[in-house]
């Protein structure tokens, strides 16, 4: 695993790659996180997996979007159509180091409905594989209003009266900077649609694929609907080198 940064020079991106081992497949896969509480959540979860693909001969490839992680830019100054941009730069980088023919997304929680929307935007890639992708925009920022309200309540619980946490600010969300303009296009991210695309869902995602999707399922719970695991890791390691090996089989 190496870090690198790559990107335009007044916006450099922060990114892990993870080199195959072996001789090098084709196809190769960049992985788009999730924001926010689910960044934090699935951190160690996707970096199993990117490890788990290059032993099996992917070139992969972690990065962090603009104005989140170790990527330059400040958390309020994130905007959707840098996001995009983000994407294209991360998979030109990863072809480029890979020499790899073709590119395929693993996308996970938002990272599945940005990366559909760099699609439609005209990034090309061949294949996304929605990991626990939400149904749309917004139906993805209410479950986190939803767990963020239900997370003040339980810290304020434990709180005298009189000092109890105030409401979230209209700039933030589970704790984190939810600028206006990114809450306006990140509510406005439409469903996913079938083409050239497979859904990856966790055991307890009860969201309906599309009729005539492909679809996988791990053999663990994610836990996403529910805010009592804002703070668990999601790493669940056996199932993820399950779905590296299952990858081989979809992936050239």
């Amino acid at each position: 695993m190496e870090a690198i940064h790559f990107g335009p020079m007044t916006r450099p991106l922060f990114g892990l790659h993870h080199r195959a081992q072996g001789a090098p497949r084709r196809t190769a896969v960049l992985l788009c996180p999730a924001w926010g509480p689910e960044y934090l959540r699935a951190y160690r979860g996707l970096q199993v997996l990117a490890k788990a693909l290059s032993a099996r001969g992917f070139e992969c490839l972690r990065f962090d979007y603009s104005g989140t992680g170790d990527s330059e830019g400040a958390a309020l100054d994130a905007r959707l159509p840098n996001w995009i941009q983000d994407i294209k730069s991360a998979a030109q980088e990863l072809l480029d180091l890979s020499g790899a023919e073709r590119l395929a997304i693993i996308g996970h929680r938002s990272g599945a409905l940005v990366a559909a929307e760099a699609r439609r935007q005209g990034v090309a890639f061949d294949t996304l594989l929605a990991l626990d992708a939400p149904l749309d925009g917004a139906s993805h920022v209410a479950t986190l209003q939803r767990i963020g309200i239900a997370e003040d309540a339980r810290r304020n619980r434990y709180r005298s009266l009189g000092n109890e946490l105030p409401p979230a600010q209209a700039d933030e969300l589970c704790g984190h900077a939810w600028p206006a303009d990114l809450a306006r296009a990140f509510t406005g991210l439409p469903r996913l649609t079938p083409d050239r695309m497979r859904w990856l869902n966790s055991r307890d995602h009860r969201i309906p694929s599309p009729e005539g999707a492909l679809t996988y399922t791990l053999q663990d719970d994610g836990h996403w609907q529910h805010p009592q695991w804002i703070y668990s890791p999601w790493c669940p390691t056996p199932a993820l080198n399950r779905l590296a090996e299952d990858c081989a089989a979809w992936l050239a």
